[in-house]
């Protein structure tokens, strides 16, 4: 076999090996709701929460990606953000963050705030 075909199949080999991996990273959705007394808010629970398990890594300065520095940025992955590291009445997620214990309470915070709109 040339070495040009068996390089362009060992990279198509590789790349969906790295695409099924990522399918694999995330959990189930946590089913969380968010109840009509709901007190949590990016400013009591998000901001805090964000700062000691996530912006290390998906800080601005943190080599992950996607980045976790402004509410916007958090609304916009609240949906991969409950599948990794929220937990819920059908999922308990503790992909992230990676080698970090968070406890289940606050996982269950993380999963009502984020069913709450991430307000």
């Amino acid at each position: 076999m040339r070495a040009d075909v068996m390089l362009s199949l060992a990279l198509m080999l590789v790349g969906g090996a790295a695409v099924s991996a990522c399918g694999d990273d995330l959990g189930d959705a946590t089913g969380s709701t968010c109840p009509t007394d709901s007190s949590l808010t990016y400013d009591n629970f998000g901001k805090e929460f964000f700062a000691a398990h996530c912006l290390a890594c998906h800080g601005a300065a943190g080599p992950e990606s996607p980045k976790y520095d402004t509410l916007n940025q958090i609304r916009a992955n609240s949906s991969n953000i409950d599948r990794q590291a929220a937990a819920g009445p059908n999922a308990v997620n503790t992909k992230m963050p990676q080698g970090a214990s968070v406890p289940e309470a606050e996982r269950r915070k993380l999963g009502e705030w984020l069913a709450c709109g991430a307000r």
